[in-house]
This record gives structure tokens, C-alpha cells and sequence, in this order.
């Protein structure tokens, strides 16, 4: 009788381990997901950047900043949710896979440093959207952008620490499987 107990234990902790690696895969690829949501906000926010140089109108310019400081808002909202899934990832401490739970945070890191740098952005384009002195308007749309690119260097450093974290549990995979096995 207590070898069956000891057998259906173990075979318990295994079904666990098992499901908990699957849901940390899960909340690593979620992150990548709104990695790519934020991504493609920014670009909208860029091309709205760039049309401000196509024309001579102070008013579709700051119609035009507006356009991308309303794409930066939802893209920090998504950094924000990127964020939110790296940082449940960190459940791989649970499975002992410290590996991919340092990378996960990293990760988690990353995208708060990204949210930081495109709130930046969004304040400088904030500012343009009311501003009337062209030069001034130039400057602001310059410092949007040198935001935006300081964001994305970071998003992707997230998604190297994201791939990486990936990579280290699916190690911690195999060997739950070969203990299991």
C-alpha cells in the first residue's frame, strides 16, 4: 500500500511539474505577443513622427504628433502587459529552473525601462501637439523619437532575456522529463 502512495505521489509532482512548465512557456510567449502588439503601436507612432516633416502646417503637425502620442499610450499599455507576463514567468523558481527565472526577470526589467522611456516620449509629444514655435516643435519630435529608439533597444533586450528564458526552461524541460521518465 505504500509503495502505491509513494507511486501516485510521484506521479502527481511530475503531472505538476509538467503543467507548471507548460504555463510558464505559456506567460513567456504572452509577453512576446504584447512585445509585438507594443511594436507595431510604435511604428504607427514613427510614420505619424515622419509625416510631421512632410508638411508646413503647424496644425498637421501637432494633429499629427497627437496621432502618435495616442499610438505611444497604447503601446506603453502593452510594454505594461509584456511586463506583467515576464514577471509571472518568474513561477520557473518554483520548478528549480533558476536559470530561466533570472532571464524572465530581466525581461520584466526591460519592459518597465522601455514603459519609462516611452512616457518620455509621449510628454515630448504631448508638448508638440500644443506647441506653435516650429523650432521648438522640431526639437520635441526629436526628442520623441530619441525616446522611442532608446525604448526599442530595450524591448529588445526583453526579447533576447525572453528567447533566452525560454531556452533555459526548455533544459529544465527535459530534465523534469528524464527524472519523470
Amino acid at each position: 500500500m505504500r509503495e502505491i502512495i509513494t507511486i501516485l505521489i510521484a506521479m502527481f509532482s511530475f503531472t505538476t511539474t509538467v503543467a507548471q512548465v507548460s504555463e510558464v512557456k505559456k506567460q513567456i510567449e504572452d509577453s512576446y505577443d504584447y512585445y509585438e502588439d507594443a511594436f507595431k503601436e510604435i511604428k504607427y507612432a514613427l510614420s505619424s513622427i515622419d509625416d510631421c516633416y512632410t508638411t508646413n502646417s503647424i496644425d498637421d503637425i501637432q494633429s499629427y504628433a497627437s496621432d502618435a502620442e495616442r499610438y505611444l499610450t497604447s503601446a506603453k499599455r502593452y510594454l505594461g502587459y509584456a511586463e506583467d507576463e515576464a514577471d509571472d514567468a518568474d513561477e520557473a523558481s518554483d520548478l528549480k529552473c533558476t536559470e530561466a527565472e533570472d532571464q524572465a526577470d530581466d525581461a520584466e526589467d526591460y519592459f518597465y525601462d522601455s514603459k519609462r522611456k516611452i512616457s518620455y516620449a509621449i510628454s515630448e509629444l504631448s508638448r508638440a501637439s500644443y506647441e506653435d514655435d516650429p523650432e521648438q516643435l522640431g526639437y520635441h519630435l526629436s526628442d520623441a523619437k530619441d525616446y522611442i529608439n532608446q525604448a526599442i533597444k530595450k524591448m529588445n533586450y526583453a526579447v533576447g532575456a525572453l528567447n533566452d528564458a525560454l531556452e533555459d526552461l526548455e533544459g529544465c524541460e527535459k530534465i523534469v522529463l528524464q527524472q519523470g521518465l
